[in-house]
């Protein structure tokens, strides 16, 4: 009975997220989500020292932004015996903290406060396939040190270090008895940089690249279980390496058109192993083999002469799971989103507001089965929600 259970989790120890590019979170600024997230090249305000550290040069005076990401997620299933199950629908949050501030024509720096990953989905004990997954939680914090150089009058350079936090909930039945269930709770902490270019030959055209750092953390902490007690447990958990690159053009002052590629490293993530003194062994392998993924963003945003700034933009996110090792907890797919936003610039303050809407449809085959019998197949439809406010304040 412990080794049938094992058999269960090790399909089920893996992080949630808004539903597709893995648990990545790339919406970290109002404005750059409005436009699908194809700010790279663009770069010019606080929250630069996220997308593009180079970028901070443009900065005249220093600037302060918080920020807010609600978003709800709407996924749901229909299985091969016709039943439908949905995921429970709530609004989750995420804030954010940019400041950036220039020390003289060549030099600047900034610091943010941020969760490039994360968020939860809870599926419930009545699913068909509990035994996978009931509910899954991740928490991922980053703190940012960044400075940024002018290196000549059109290029400039960016480097950043960042201490961050995860904490990461996961559960699922066990398939031995009504309810019963099993519950990793653990985290820990890592360090991560990234490198960053900017090249503005004139000023229609500009260039934006963004390369950061893969990590490993040791997360410890406890596996809870109605069934089989509790104990000490710990697992690494992996962030991929990440590269962005952006072009954008200003065919006149008001307008900025911006298209951007991001590629994320999943290839690294092939099999990681939970040890707790509670599993027969004390250990049990955890398969993910995800491979690697492309983004692709377009956006526009236009500036009125009175402050006012109107934007849209279009992201497309590719499948990182694969049907094998597919996990509701993610329900991954290709996923499309369409943005808006609108907002003000002022001379001391501004503020931009965002929407999304992102859907994906994926039919699920030949997920490994737990030894409950129980597999993660079906048609699954995801129908997200998204509203992000940032407000600036420049000194």
């Amino acid at each position: 009975m412990r080794f049938a259970s094992l058999s269960a989790l090790s399909l089920a120890l893996i992080p949630a997220s808004a539903g597709a590019a893995g648990y990545y979170l790339p919406n970290q600024d109002a404005l750059a989500t409005a436009k699908g997230n194809a700010w790279v090249a663009t770069a010019d305000g606080p929250a630069a020292v996220h997308y593009n550290a180079a970028g901070l040069t443009q900065l005249e005076q220093p600037e302060f932004q918080i920020g807010l990401y609600g978003i709800d997620l709407d996924h749901q299933v229909k299985t091969g015996n016709g039943g439908t199950f949905e995921a429970k629908s709530e609004w989750q949050a995420v804030p954010t903290i940019f400041y950036g501030m220039p020390i003289n024509e060549d030099l600047a720096w900034g610091f943010g406060v941020n969760s490039p990953w994360g968020l939860g989905t809870e599926w419930g004990q009545g699913s068909p396939f509990r035994t996978v997954i009931t509910e899954a939680k991740l928490v991922y914090l980053a703190g940012t040190l960044a400075v940024a150089y002018d290196l000549t009058d059109t290029l400039s350079v960016g480097l950043s270090g960042s201490a961050n936090y995860t904490d990461l909930s996961l559960e699922q039945g066990l398939g031995l008895a009504p309810l019963d269930f099993l519950r990793f709770e653990g985290d820990g902490t890592s360090v991560s940089g990234a490198v960053s270019l900017r090249w503005q030959p004139c000023e229609q055209h500009a260039f934006g690249l963004n390369v950061a750092s893969e990590t490993s953390t040791d997360l410890s902490g406890k596996v809870y279980s109605n069934i089989l007690g509790a104990g000490p447990a710990d697992i690494d958990f992996v962030t991929p390496l990440r590269i962005a690159g952006g072009y954008s053009f200003r065919p006149t002052p008001n307008w900025n058109i911006e298209a951007n590629i991001e590629w994320l490293d999943w290839d690294s993530l092939n099999s990681l192993y939970l040890r707790s003194p509670v599993l027969p062994g004390g250990a049990t392998g955890v398969p993910f083999h995800w491979k690697s993924m492309f983004i692709y963003e377009v956006g526009a945003s236009y500036t009125f002469d009175n402050g006012y700034t109107v934007a849209a933009g279009y992201d497309y996110n590719s499948n990182a799971q694969p049907d094998t090792f597919f996990n509701p907890g993610i329900c991954d797919a290709d996923r499309q989103w369409f943005n808006v936003g609108f907002g003000r610039k002022c001379d001391k303050w501004g503020w931009f507001l965002a929407y999304q809407f992102g859907y994906s449809n994926r039919d699920v085959r030949g997920a490994v089965p737990t030894a409950a019998g129980q597999s993660a197949n079906g048609k699954y439809e995801s129908r997200d929600s998204s509203v992000s406010l940032s407000c600036n304040y420049r000194f």
